[in-house]
């Protein structure tokens, strides 16, 4: 394999990796706002169901912040993981590049030497 076909396979392996690392981010956002399965039950005396709403609504409450927090660092992880891709993206580019040029230098100079090797025979 060729130095321009092995830089081509890793530009595009790195394109892969930042593929799945979005789709992996996607699928974590999904399950952040998951609330949980909270049950309350009357306590047994008098004011128990007046407690039990305000118990309700301050769990409710409780997760839906929760839930906020969750997707906030959810977002803050995403963009990070994006901006790194990018990164690799930028610098897998260059070297990819850097590689071409070096290909084709080392071709011309293969193509030199070929004709002189001729034109000495």
């Amino acid at each position: 394999m060729t130095a321009e076909e092995n830089a081509a396979h890793a530009v595009a392996a790195a394109a892969e990796a930042a593929c799945a690392a979005v789709d992996k981010m996607n699928e974590d956002d999904g399950g952040s706002e998951a609330g949980g399965g909270e049950s309350t039950t009357g306590g047994g005396t008098g004011g128990g169901a007046m407690d039990d709403e305000e118990t309700k609504n301050r769990k409710r409450r409780e997760r839906l912040e929760q839930n906020r927090v969750s997707a906030r660092e959810s977002r803050k992880r995403k963009k990070t993981m994006i901006e790194e891709l990018q990164r690799t993206v930028i610098t897998l580019s260059r070297e990819n590049k850097e590689l071409n040029d070096r290909n084709d230098t080392l071709r011309r100079q293969l193509m030199d030497i070929s004709a002189k090797v001729r034109g000495t025979s």
